[in-house]
């Protein structure tokens, strides 16, 4: 059996793997027809037209200009995320709720004058010494 046959039959058409030791990504296409005349036991040269070979450099500018354009925002990775919608759903309304709430919790404190706070400190400070004269008063009796 040949390799090409077996790869064909995967769900994803792509892989890729990051080489270490060049900082290169090489990405297969395992639906490619080259791969039909290889064995499972031989190797992909980098040659093969089913295989392209990125620079570190150049992957990375890949990736930047699909986030600009939102394809990863978009993007699949085989993963279904259908058992946590419910749970997502929920936490949206609890976000929103807790939004309202924070909304009404806030109270905005307007600005005071100078006189205001004048006033306030010379009330708080004939408070204090009301209450040291009456403790006074009481260590007397």
């Amino acid at each position: 059996m040949v390799i090409g046959n077996m790869l064909r039959d995967r769900e994803v058409q792509y892989t890729a793997v990051r080489d270490e030791t060049t900082n290169t990504w090489r990405i297969l296409d395992t639906w490619h027809d080259a791969l039909r005349s290889l064995d499972p036991e031989d190797d992909i040269p980098d040659e093969n037209d089913a295989v392209k070979i990125l620079t570190e450099g150049e992957f990375i500018s890949l990736v930047k200009e699909a986030a600009r354009l939102g394809v990863l925002a978009n993007a699949q990775f085989d993963t279904d995320t259908s058992e946590y919608d419910a749970a997502i759903l929920e936490k949206d309304v609890e976000i929103k709720e807790l939004h309202k709430q924070l909304r009404e919790d806030i109270v905005v404190r307007e600005p005071r004058s100078e006189e205001y706070e004048l006033k306030e400190h010379a009330m708080n400070s004939i408070l204090k010494l009301v209450s040291m004269q009456e403790m006074t008063n009481l260590g007397r009796d």
